[in-house]
């Protein structure tokens, strides 16, 4: 048995945000990110590009710019862009081989431009204009699963109901044997991706081995237009505490996570876990609704001023849905952009108690500006600030916005005089850490290890119950085919990961016997910070209710 390295297929694979090694199949889901520091908008790009600034998209018409110019600065463009047909021209004239104007301009000139301004202004061409619009809708063109993808094997994890995959009875633990009549035993990774990649484009012949069947099954599936959920992880932690992910901020994330709260039967809740760890922003329109299902009327959520953009205030606007609902939301260093305003504002208000690590501190807007032929460019044209008057971009060296901070001595306060810090990314209430990996334990993740014990768990064992949980039977048995495999294991690093370790042989073994969504469920409730957030579901309480000392009993929430 050999495990393979998570880390030779990243380059190959669009990876799903949940589970990294899982391939998003057939699915054009093609995000923008928002920047690391030291990152260029050219390295944005080799990425497929990211954003969700472009969530903070103010789709600003290129008319509002047009009154705004200045005639010294349009002097200084004409100079520069007279330099750069220069150049081209005598490229174009003397180059030894022919010059393409597309590669020269377009994904030179253009975007070696916008590198030069800071992480977020980026060009897309006409089918990353394309993929970004149906992100923003909620849709992605495809066959709608996510698989396993080893060197000669895939195995179905999930697939969508109403999706080309759903419609067909495809679920977990179904084997593709053959990808349009290629033999996927017979396939290297690298070209096994590349099959794979080459299948999204239009109808695929596959043949399957459905889980607990003998005879392989032949079908033909077209793709189509499948709805993508932001809100990916969706359960009661505990009877009377809700647990939501949302991945991101979409328009139609709001709705979604209202219509969950009032399938669970809000008013008997206590408590609300909102999971924005690894949320990139998206849509400032979605997270300025998701705070109004929270906030009160009237209620401040963020501000945004530009040079060319005037100045936008955004407040609740109608009475909230959960106004009493205790929140406790928790952040990563991943938390950026449109969900750190969500956080932001409902921290100011008092309205959650914040939970995990320092979010990642993007504090400017993006407008989408269309251009001909189906492309746009993506511009920083704003910077945002809190309901108290926060910044919380981080400063990038070596981009414009290496000295955004004006003022970080100044105090702020939230609604009832909490003193929450200025600058640098959202500042959680309580830290919270989440799973100290040793360089062993990284291994076994970067690995295929996990993913090929549950299969061949399942295999010798048949398929396991609801309740299952990996004894100290199924550790040893682990341990065995790990040394089988050729892996050391180290004692110590095998004592001192045994939670971990326990955690993610239940995660894949429910990912193959039941689907993504139990072993979601079983991966979030061993969780630390998911299980620092459900402790701080009284500090919650606490903020909506200060001068009551007490907690509510299980279902009673305050009316």
């Amino acid at each position: 048995m050999t495990l393979y390295q998570k880390k030779d297929v990243q380059s190959y694979l669009s990876g799903n945000p949940e589970t990294d090694y899982c391939f998003e199949m057939f699915c054009k889901n093609s995000r923008l990110e928002d920047a690391r520091p030291g990152q260029t908008a050219g390295m944005f790009m080799k990425q497929m590009v990211s954003i969700i600034a472009i969530g903070l998209g103010l789709m600003i018409p290129l008319a509002v710019f047009a009154g705004s110019s200045e005639p010294e600065a349009d002097q200084e463009i004409r100079k520069s862009l007279a330099k750069i047909a220069q150049v081209y021209h005598l490229a174009a004239n003397y180059m030894a081989d022919p010059v393409d104007p597309e590669t020269a301009i377009y994904r030179g000139a253009i975007r070696g431009a916008l590198a030069s301004l800071d992480p977020f202004s980026v060009f897309l061409d006409a089918d990353q204009f394309q993929s970004l619009q149906n992100q923003q809708r909620g849709v992605q063109q495809g066959f709608g699963a996510i698989l396993s993808v080893q060197a000669g094997q895939v195995t179905v994890l999930q697939s969508l109901p109403g999706s080309p995959f759903g419609r067909a009875g495809l679920g977990p633990g179904d084997r593709i044997l053959r990808i349009n009549g290629y033999r996927v035993a017979s396939l290297e990774l690298p070209n096994l991706v590349q099959v794979l990649q080459e299948a999204k484009r239009g109808r695929v012949r596959l043949s399957l081995l459905r889980s607990g069947k003998l005879v392989p099954e032949d079908f033909e599936l077209d793709p189509a237009e499948v709805p993508h959920s932001t809100v990916d992880k969706e359960f009661r932690i505990e009877p009377e505490v809700g647990y939501l992910h949302v991945a991101g901020m979409e328009d139609e994330t709001p709705q979604k996570i209202q219509s969950t709260l009032q399938e669970w039967g809000f008013r008997n809740l206590r408590g609300l876990i909102l999971d924005l760890r690894d949320n990139p922003g998206g849509s400032l329109e979605a997270a300025t609704t998701v705070a109004g299902l929270f906030l009160p009327k009237g209620a401040k959520i963020v501000r945004l001023e530009g040079r060319s953009v005037p100045e936008i205030i955004y407040e609740v606007k109608s009475e909230p849905p959960f106004p009493n609902l205790p929140l406790v939301v928790i952040l990563n260093e991943n938390t950026a952009s449109a969900a750190e305003i969500l956080a932001a504002a409902l921290q100011e208000h008092d309205r959650a108690w914040l939970v995990g690590q320092p979010s990642f501190g993007k504090g400017v807007a993006e407008s989408v500006l269309p251009l001909s032929e189906g492309a746009a460019l993506v511009l920083t044209t704003a910077r945002y600030f809190t309901p108290q008057g926060r910044s919380i971009q981080r400063p990038l060296p070596g981009t414009a916005l290496a000295a955004i901070l004006e003022d970080e001595s100044r105090t702020v306060y939230s609604k009832k005089g909490r003193v929450l810090p200025q600058g640098k990314g959202i500042e959680p209430d309580e830290v919270a850490e989440p799973w100290h990996l040793e360089r062993w334990m990284v291994f076994l993740e970067q690995s295929t290890a996990f993913v090929d014990f549950a299969q061949s768990h399942l295999e010798h064992h048949g398929k396991i119950s609801g309740e299952f949980e990996a004894n100290e039977a199924v550790m040893e048995e682990f341990r065995q085919f790990l040394i089988e495999a050729g892996v050391h294991v180290p004692a110590r690093s095998w004592s001192e990961g045994w939670s971990f370790l326990k955690t993610r042989i239940e995660v894949e073994l429910f990912n193959l016997a039941f689907g993504m969504a139990r072993g979601d469920e079983v991966e979030m409730r061993a969780d630390p910070q998911v299980q620092a957030a459900r402790g701080a579901v009284k500090e919650a309480q606490r903020l909506l209710w200060p001068s009551e000392n007490f907690l509510l009993p299980l279902g009673e929430n305050k009316k």
